[in-house]
Formats: structure tokens, C-alpha cells, sequence
């Protein structure tokens, strides 16, 4: 492989990932399945090879894509193969056209779910790939998966957007943002780095301890984490999520997390819920078309108390993701600062910042997917769910990775009203996690309906 530039260390984003693989894998942080894997639907003509073609002339573009690690050490560098290197097939191949319809569906999702968990070879790469199912001859499934330290979700959704231009002939822009450039930025701290820190001592003391949850097993902790997901959809009236969106400048997203956050409280008995998230600080990533990972972990520890409103409660969420936002640093370095086992313990400290993941739709109708590819219309690849991959790993150190690993984790749908519940099934049954999908999808049916009802008042009525 011949090498395109010096070697470039990893940026505080992968590092941060870098951090947890070795945690949750000691003996061989490459053999931790950390990917993000998006499947879409392809209805109308497509032309494998003017696809596969498309597909090399955007690995000529994103330096990412031709990356890969020096080795797998505490503090491992990336090189970026130069764009003309020889390289595998980009596209892999699957013909199901002459299997009956029901069984392509099954077998679309548990290819998909084990590209999602695929090892990747971190140091001869590539670190992603891309499968073209073929349904129909005017249907096909598109699944793209990429190792997690390479791409954050948004950029594989661009990677898919290049792929339609290129497929289209469209020129890339003369000069493409790279990554490196990136990770040159996020290496210098922000002038007012003391401050910044500051505010997280103040915001996060004292540290976060656990919270209180009632499981159907005993979790102390459990040995595996077994991963199972409920999708939901709360009875309101879309238009009282707009008009509450508009009078408060709330998001979708913020709004799932009050009601989420109101949730864990009233199940938990807690007065205090930090939520781990993810945001890209836009002033290191001035160019929107610029692929990588740059997502960094934000922390929003959010009060609660039960004579307070549910639209009280919303603009405290709101205010805690703005000053969130305007001391965002990369949340090592928040790590390092307040928590002085963190350093000791590396490589991961000994417990998470954070009570529970509340992750959003990172959906973006200008750099999210495109509409069409050539004359195929693209669309998002439908799961039912029942046949997903399933997820084994160990309880204790995915607790320390992602929070705690008895507390159910919220995917926020674009809406405000949909989204989906993750949990372990090794503490919980079905029922015992309903338990939070209930009161959950009650609060956002409350809050959108009154705002002003106390949210003690919600307690009181679900029985505590």
C-alpha cells in the first residue's frame, strides 16, 4: 500500500471510540464489533457496473475511505492509501432474484445485521463496504457498513449522496475538505478551554451515581448484554408537536428526552438524569460535504423535579443542550478533568459519565441520502425487526461504554412522536421494558397535550 501524506494521529472523536474498543476487547480491540451500517431500498433500473464505477470515483474523493491504522497500539496513527493504489472489488454482489420474495426480506435483514457486526482488518483496510443485493431486475437493496472509528452515521449517508452524483457524472468540488483536516482543528483547544472545563466541573459535581432500576432479573451486573428493541409511537396530535415546537424552540429530539428524562425519574426515583449524546462541532467541520467521524459525546445532565411543569421541564432540557453546546470540548479531555480515576483506569474509566444513551435521527434531507440513483428511486431499507442480528457482549464493560447497561436506551425519531427502545433482555422481559415505553410515550402524549401539567401529577397517576 503506498502511503498518501505522513501519518495523521487519531482525531479526540476516534480516540474516544479507539478508547472503548480497547475496553470492551483487552486482548485485541480490532476483534470489537463497533460499525455503522445503513440499508436502502433501489427501485428502477441501476446498472451494477456504472454503480461500481461511481463507487471508486468516491473513494478517489474522501481520504477516508482509502484509510486505515499504522497498528493496533494505546495510540495508533492513520494512513490514507493513495487514491490510484490498487484495491479490492468495492461492490459485493448478491443475486436472490430466484428466491421467493417473504425469504429475501429475511435474509436482506440478517445480511445487514452481520455487516453491521463484520470485522474489519484495521490495518490493511478497507474499513468499509458496501453489498448491492439484486431482488428484481428493477429492485435491488444497497447495504453500506463501515467500521465506526472511520465514518459517524451522517457521512455514510453522504458517502451514499457522492455515490448518486458520481453515478451521475457530477464532478466532485475541485478542493474536498479531508479529514486530516479535521483532526489538525479538533488537536487545538479552543481559547477559552479553562472556562469550558469549568463549567463541566460545576455542571457535573457531584459525579453521576447510579440510578436505581427496578429489573425482572438481577442485574449486579449481568453477564452479557443481549440486545432487544421496541419500537414505539405516542397517540398525539402532530400539530401540538409543531405548535409546541414553535413556542418553546424546542427540537423532536429535545422533546424525547424530557419525556424520557421524566420517565427515568418517576421509575428511578431520581431528582438528576445525565443523558449521554452525540453532537459534530460545525466550526471544525467548516465544509458540510466532508466525510469522517465527527461526532463527539455531550453530556446533558438534566434536574428534575415533580412540581415542576412539563413545559418548565422542556425549557431546562433546552437551556442544558445550549450551554451543553457552547462548552462542548472532546469528552476525554471533560473525562480527564473532573474524574481522577479516568486517567488510572484507561484504557476506559471506571464507570460512564452518563445514566442513559439518547441517540436522534441523523436523517438530513440536504447531505442525508439522495432520492434517486440514476432513474432508482432510494429509499430506506424497512426492518421488521424480527430477524435483526442479534448483540452479545459483555454486561459490565458495555455498562462503562455506553452507561448503564440496565437502563433502556432511546432512539428519537425525526418526528417526535416515533422512535424505538433499546434494552437488555438479560435483565429485563418484554413487559418489564414496556414498562418504560409506556411511561415514556405518556409523558410525550402529556406534555404535548398540556404543557402545564405537574409532573408530579403523571407520577401520582402511574401509580408511584
Amino acid at each position: 500500500m503506498t502511503a498518501s501524506g505522513d501519518p495523521v494521529p487519531l482525531s479526540p472523536q476516534q480516540e474516544w471510540i479507539w478508547e472503548s474498543m480497547r475496553f470492551m476487547n483487552p486482548d485485541d480491540a480490532a476483534m470489537t464489533r463497533t460499525n455503522v451500517c445503513l440499508a436502502f431500498t433501489l427501485r428502477g433500473p441501476l446498472d451494477t457496473g456504472r454503480l461500481e464505477r461511481a463507487l471508486a470515483d468516491v473513494r478517489r474523493r474522501h481520504e477516508a475511505l482509502r484509510t486505515s491504522l499504522s497498528d493496533l497500539g494505546t495510540a495508533p496513527h492513520t494512513h490514507v492509501q493513495d487514491a490510484e493504489d490498487s484495491h479490492p472489488p468495492l461492490l459485493a454482489l448478491v443475486d436472490l432474484s430466484g428466491v421467493p420474495p417473504e425469504d429475501q426480506d429475511t435474509y436482506c435483514e440478517l445480511m445487514a445485521g452481520a455487516e453491521e457486526h463484520r470485522l474489519f482488518d484495521y490495518v490493511r483496510g478497507p474499513l468499509w463496504r458496501a453489498t448491492l443485493v439484486r431482488r428484481s431486475p428493477t429492485e435491488h437493496v444497497l447495504v453500506l457498513s463501515a467500521a465506526h472509528l472511520l465514518l459517524d452515521a451522517p457521512s455514510v449517508q453522504l458517502v451514499v449522496r457522492h455515490l448518486a452524483e458520481a453515478y451521475e457524472g457530477i464532478a466532485p468540488p475541485a478542493r474536498q475538505e479531508q479529514y486530516r483536516d479535521f483532526v489538525r482543528r479538533a488537536a487545538r483547544p479552543p481559547s477559552d478551554a479553562d472556562r469550558r472545563l469549568d463549567h463541566w466541573r460545576r455542571v457535573l459535581s457531584p459525579l453521576p451515581a447510579p440510578l436505581d432500576v427496578r429489573t425482572d432479573y438481577p442485574a449486579a451486573p449481568p453477564p452479557v448484554f443481549l440486545r432487544e428493541t421496541t419500537p414505539f409511537r405516542a397517540e398525539a396530535d402532530p400539530e401540538a408537536l409543531a405548535g409546541l415546537r414553535g413556542r418553546t424552540g424546542v427540537t423532536p429530539y429535545l422533546i424525547h428526552v424530557a419525556a424520557y428524562v421524566a420517565a427515568l425519574a418517576d421509575l428511578c426515583g431520581a431528582r438528576r438524569v445525565v443523558v449521554g449524546s452525540t453532537l459534530t462541532r460545525l466550526e471544525l467541520k467548516p465544509d458540510p460535504h466532508a466525510v469522517g467521524h465527527f461526532a463527539d459525546l455531550v453530556l446533558l445532565p438534566i434536574e428534575v423535579r415533580p412540581e415542576h411543569t412539563f413545559g418548565e421541564l422542556l425549557e431546562r432540557v433546552r437551556d442544558t443542550a445550549l450551554d451543553a453546546y457552547d462548552n462542548q470540548l472532546p469528552y476525554l479531555r471533560i473525562a480527564d478533568a473532573i474524574d481522577p480515576d479516568f486517567t488510572a483506569r484507561r484504557p476506559w474509566p471506571a464507570r460512564a459519565l452518563y445514566h442513559v444513551w439518547v441517540r436522534g435521527s441523523v436523517l438530513n434531507a440536504d447531505l442525508g441520502p439522495p432520492e434517486r440513483i440514476g432513474d432508482a428511486e432510494v429509499r430506506p431499507f424497512e426492518f421488521t425487526r424480527e430477524t435483526c442480528y442479534p448483540i452479545e457482549l459483555d454486561g459490565d464493560r458495555y455498562a462503562h461504554v455506553y452507561g448503564q447497561n440496565v437502563v433502556p436506551t432511546l432512539y428519537a425519531g425525526p418526528t417526535g412522536l416515533e422512535g424505538e427502545m433499546t434494552y437488555n433482555r438479560a435483565v429485563f422481559t418484554p413487559s418489564g421494558a414496556q414498562r418504560y415505553v409506556d411511561r415514556h410515550c405518556q409523558n410525550l402524549e402529556h406534555m404535548l397535550k398540556d404543557p402545564q401539567t405537574r409532573i408530579g401529577e403523571v407520577w401520582h397517576d402511574s401509580g408511584r
